[in-house]
């Protein structure tokens, strides 16, 4: 159906005789509003930070006065601020990066690496992506890195973010040696006679990624903030929702507001047991620093991925019978976070992978408290890729939610490998999920463009019938990922009373061709009513 045949219910509000009128009207437009009630329409007017009014041209119109601006969209597609629910932002010394290509080999790397050697100065940081190919090989140890980079400090992170490595001048620059003790939930790996080989797992990169941070120091992490919200905001991206961040809350929080970006920012703090201190386990204070920042949320992470075979699985990895994963953290510690949550007002988000990982978390809140009590807690599962059936129920019962990322979807191949057909066939659950009316948010966990995820997400490529038409997935990502901020009514739609967040697309993002959606931006981005983002072409 034509969004000109749904303006039966329109939301408008009527202006006082001699008010005058909205700061900003957008006129001759296919306005998406994320509200089930109205889903479409042809204009919008704003007042101040507030949405007061949305439906047909003509009457948005007859609200202006005489200082309204009158914005034209010519057709354009409106839609929310895009609210990426799940992402992280790195943060780490000024580095060379390597041309690699996805799923390098190490004899790929080491050309990569020899060439960027003799072309970069002694001492300069070197970095780069790998996969599975070379986490696999015996030989991608330091030592291998030592001969190829002797004078540079390198650090290769898997494009998973749950495995690195490092040569040893890079494990000297966060002073980890011989004697570096164990890091709770990780692996540090080592030779057989004790010494440091210079890989890392989970926590334990985890760990290695907020010394970096710390080493960049608060002027780079302020930059970074900075550029990451000016490549946002050019894709229409409103709100971002930071898990497990490099740096500690409170320096975090600090960052963000020297940075002052005009984006909304929601930081959950990363807990870490580090040499019998957990790092971050209180909230930061103050929790609200700014209008723009909210500090409040813990993340947790259970498991890996089924990249490494590190996500805990019930059964075996079809490829490798004799592997489950593995669980990074001990079940009186799940326990004691989830206490957390259920006996605070400080927001729970779970990274759970695997369906044993994700039935050990949802257990935990079962046991935890009532279930009346965790609905408004709102407790969340980050991925859920083996979200079982048999699971499903459970999550709704409890009040828990989902935070999906679709560029997970891209793997078929491998998870076909790893898990084999009966489990394909039902991994990765969206429209599962909101058939069961479980609230469902998509982040993007890695490609920042949101036109990116939301092609993913309605075509699934791993499992095409969990796909969701492409209004489902903008919904996810403006109204969903406002819910699991509870800030729904706030933002995510564009409704009177709503934050006048909005962008408009270079492309209609329902329509456009396949090939085409990852190429879309957005030619005008407001926050709270004022244009943070333009590219000359709507006016």
């Amino acid at each position: 159906m034509k969004p000109s045949l749904l303006f039966g219910v329109l939301s408008v509000s009527i202006a006082c005789v001699g008010a005058p009128g909205p700061d900003t009207i957008l006129v001759n437009g296919k306005v998406f509003t994320a509200n089930a009630q109205a889903s479409w329409a042809q204009a919008v007017a704003i007042s101040g930070e507030r949405i007061t009014g949305v439906g047909d041209t003509a009457t948005i119109e007859a609200m202006a006065g005489g200082t309204t601006r009158r914005i034209d969209l010519g057709g354009r597609t409106v839609i929310p601020g895009i609210n990426d629910a799940h992402t992280h932002i790195t943060i780490a010394p000024p580095s060379a990066q390597l041309a690699l290509p996805f799923d390098p080999t190490i004899e790929q790397i080491a050309e990569a690496i020899r060439s960027q050697v003799a072309n970069a100065p002694a001492g300069g940081w070197i970095r780069g992506e790998f996969a599975q190919t070379a986490w696999g090989n015996a030989a991608f140890t330091r030592a291998w890195l030592d001969v190829l980079a002797p004078n540079h400090p390198v650090y290769l992170t898997a494009f998973t973010g749950h495995g690195a490595l490092m040569n040893s001048l890079a494990l000297a620059a966060i002073k980890f040696d011989d004697t570096t003790a164990g890091i709770e939930g990780g692996v540090i790996g080592r030779d057989p006679a004790g010494r440091l080989d210079g890989r890392l797992e989970e926590y334990a990169q985890s760990y290695a990624n907020q010394l970096l941070a710390e080493l960049a120091g608060p002027e780079e992490a302020t930059r970074r903030y900075r550029q990451y919200a000016t490549e946002a905001r050019a894709l229409g991206i409103t709100t971002t929702q930071l898990l497990g961040d490099a740096l500690r809350a409170t320096d975090a929080s600090k960052a963000l507001v020297a940075a002052n970006a005009p984006m909304r920012w929601r930081y959950f703090r990363f807990p870490m047991g580090v040499n019998g201190e957990t790092i971050d386990s209180r909230p930061v204070l103050p929790p609200q620093p700014s209008p723009l920042i909210d500090m409040r949320g813990m993340k947790w992470i259970l498991d890996g991925t089924p990249i490494e075979r590190l996500g805990l699985m019930r059964a075996p990895y079809t490829d490798e019978p004799s592997l489950k994963g593995r669980s990074n953290l001990a079940h009186t510690r799940i326990e004691q976070f989830v206490g957390w949550a259920y006996g605070s007002e400080d927001p729970l988000a779970v990274h759970a992978f695997g369906d044993a990982a994700i039935e050990a978390y949802v257990s935990a809140v079962e046991r935890g408290g009532r279930p009346e009590v965790w609905a408004a807690k709102r407790p969340r599962i980050e991925h859920a890729d083996m979200l079982a059936p048999d699971l499903i129920p459970r999550v709704k019962a409890m009040g828990m939610l989902v935070v999906q990322n679709p560029t997970h979807f891209t793997f078929p191949e491998i998870f076909l490998a790893r898990y084999g057909n009966a489990r394909v066939a039902w991994m990765q659950p969206m429209k599962s999920l909101l058939d069961a009316g479980i609230p469902l948010a998509i982040g993007s966990d890695g490609p920042m463009s949101p036109f990116l995820n939301i092609m993913a997400a309605s075509t699934h490529p791993t499992n095409p019938k969990e796909a969701l038409t492409r209004e489902q997935a903008v919904t996810a990502y403006t109204a969903g990922s406002a819910f699991a901020e509870f800030k729904e009514r706030e933002k995510g739609q564009i409704a009177i009373g709503m934050l006048a967040d909005l962008a408009v697309l270079s492309a209609d993002v329902f329509t456009v061709a396949l090939p085409e959606m990852e190429k879309i931006r957005s030619e005008l981005t407001m926050l709270g009513g004022r244009v943070v983002h333009e590219t000359g072409a709507v006016r």
